[in-house]
């Protein structure tokens, strides 16, 4: 039956007849095969030829029929379903080399002589040199795996080795996973040195499959670490960057129109009024500068500067020799006030 699963030929010619070729998809894959992709051309359209039971056209188990055999005309239906397959999976520049060719077979073993068996040391050679060199670098241990994964597999199916001995073959088939094993914990990166020394020391060799989960469940406790972790930072700390900006302190905004510079005004300006330049502080609004002092309780009291300039008078007049102890004591108080506060500095500015 031409709808079957099966590879073998139909031979009930009631069903013939009604066989309706427009049930049959054209394409079987969508990877195209160019020059430089036979090997995951040919692994995936085998996949699809075989899903539809016909792989016996392409690998030489259903010959070609003689056309006198009652069963010819199912044979040749099913044949030129595999031949279109195969031309409309293959490159434009690639469907002339194949499309005059009388059976199924005969295209895939062209092919195959075209672009499989004179690259096969090639690609072998390149599939090996990646996987010695792979590391794991930024990629997530899951990624990094899946990658080594995909070359194996790759390795594999250019290594497929006929063996005569099932013994040998169990031992090598261990050897190369043993191998695989120790590629993976090579690449990985040294965050991983901890889990890496525990297995290799453990005394037994564990598959690469259990050496993955180990790994991942490391790699998956560290994420989930870490993220706390940041969960932990107050508010405000990880607000403050944001709080402060990237500009510095604040400037003044002020600009004289007489000079153009920014900072003061023009009451202040030093070119017009030489005589307040010793004022460090400068004001928008005609008031002298002031100076803030941080009391106790966070809180700021202003201190002018022509209160400064009262108290040093006050202070002037002061007969030391004559003042009372009580107006000594205020004084060098004050005078103590002064110097911890800073302006008497500025004022001599």
């Amino acid at each position: 039956m031409a709808a079957s699963s099966s590879s073998t030929v139909n031979t009930n010619q009631s069903e013939i007849g009604v066989f309706k070729t427009e049930n049959v998809s054209a394409q079987v894959i969508t990877l195209c095969l160019t020059k430089e992709n036979y090997f995951p051309w040919s692994a995936a359209l085998t996949m699809g030829i075989a899903a539809r039971g016909r792989i016996a056209y392409i690998d030489g188990r259903n010959p070609e029929l003689a056309k006198t055999s009652g069963v010819w005309d199912t044979w040749f239906l099913e044949d030129n379903q595999v031949k279109t397959w195969i031309v409309n999976s293959v490159s434009a520049d690639i469907q002339p080399l194949i499309l005059w060719k009388k059976t199924a077979r005969d295209m895939w073993v062209v092919l195959e002589q075209m672009y499989g068996q004179k690259k096969r040391a090639i690609r072998t050679y390149q599939i090996v040199k990646t996987v010695y060199g792979l590391r794991q670098g930024n990629p997530s241990v899951a990624d990094y795996y899946g990658a080594l994964k995909a070359k194996w597999e790759e390795l594999d199916y250019h290594s497929d080795i006929p063996w005569h001995c099932p013994q040998d073959q169990a031992l090598y088939v261990a050897q190369v996973w043993e191998n695989k094993m120790f590629l993976f914990l090579a690449g990985l990166n040294d965050e991983f040195e901890g889990v890496r020394s525990q297995i290799l020391n453990s005394g037994e060799v564990p598959s690469v499959e259990d050496v993955y989960s180990c790994v991942e469940a490391k790699d998956q406790r560290r994420l989930v670490t870490n993220e706390g972790k940041r969960d932990l930072v107050p508010y405000h700390e990880r607000s403050a960057l944001v709080s402060r900006g990237t500009g510095g302190p604040t400037r003044s905004l002020h600009r004289c129109t007489h000079c153009k510079k920014t900072g003061h005004t023009m009451d202040y300006c030093w070119d017009l009024h030489p005589e307040k330049k010793g004022n460090k502080g400068r004001s928008s609004i005609g008031k002298m500068p002031v100076s803030e002092v941080p009391k106790s309780s966070g809180e700021k009291v202003s201190i002018s500067a022509d209160q400064i300039r009262e108290l040093r008078a006050y202070l002037g007049r002061i007969d030391v020799n004559q003042a009372e102890t009580a107006d000594e004591t205020k004084a060098n108080h004050a005078l103590a006030v002064i110097g911890d506060t800073g302006l008497g500095d500025r004022e001599e500015d």
